[in-house]
């Protein structure tokens, strides 16, 4: 078996055990893979939408001998489970847009899920907002370094906390631990905001709006 990523092994430390598990774009079904051998009581399905993935999936899970534990399904997000079928969410490597279509488009497969990990490339003030929005709220955030890339792994639970703009953006347990990777995380953001700030039309309001008060956030945590 491959050995997970850096930022896979992260995103897997998250997901609890004993549960019922989806792994929605699961691609080649590593992290599925490792979830059901590490917990032999986890029931995982690994799903996705791009069929050469799904099929490479496939071997791996055979290969592993796992076809009994791990159930692969084709299709877009929660419309190929019913909502008794899991309790825990799985998705990394997309971007927010997507999460966030693929998890409120699908509130009736909610209601039994009080367990979302998510590891997002975009957006994460947007990310944030639009989950605990639906009834969740941020138990865990860690980053973590993979080939020079900083990622960002969070845990919903079921549940409700009201946060500040501040919070959604930077992320409240990130800003509790305010570690290296934080501030190299934030660093970088600043400068590509500056960067984005000098190349706006004035037209733009709201989103040169939106990028000052990133601006301002990032600038008091020097």
């Amino acid at each position: 078996m491959n050995k997970l990523s850096k930022r896979l092994s992260l995103v897997a430390d998250f997901v609890p055990d004993n549960r019922k598990i989806i792994d929605i774009g699961c691609d080649h079904g590593l992290l599925s893979i490792y979830l059901a051998k590490r917990c032999p009581s986890n029931r995982v399905i690994a799903s996705d939408i791009n069929e050469n993935a799904l099929s490479s999936a496939i071997s791996n899970i055979k290969r592993e001998k796992l076809t009994d534990r791990i159930d692969v399904r084709l299709g877009n997000g929660l419309s190929i489970i019913d909502k008794d079928e899991i309790d825990t969410i799985v998705i990394s490597g997309m971007g927010a847009n997507t999460i966030v279509g693929i998890l409120k488009y699908s509130k009736d497969k909610l209601v039994n899920v009080d367990t979302i990990v998510i590891q997002s490339n975009t957006d994460l003030y947007f990310l944030r907002k639009n989950i605990t929005n639906l009834g969740y709220y941020i138990d865990r955030e860690e980053l973590v370094e993979d080939k020079n890339i900083i990622y960002t792994v969070i845990l919903f639970k079921k549940g409700r906390k009201r946060y500040s703009y501040r919070e959604l953006y930077l992320g409240p347990k990130l800003i509790l631990n305010d570690d290296k990777l934080f501030r190299q995380k934030c660093d970088k953001e600043l400068k590509t905001f500056k960067m984005i700030l000098s190349n706006i039309k004035e037209g733009h309001y709201l989103y040169r709006y939106r990028i000052k008060k990133n601006i301002r956030i990032l600038e008091k945590l020097k």
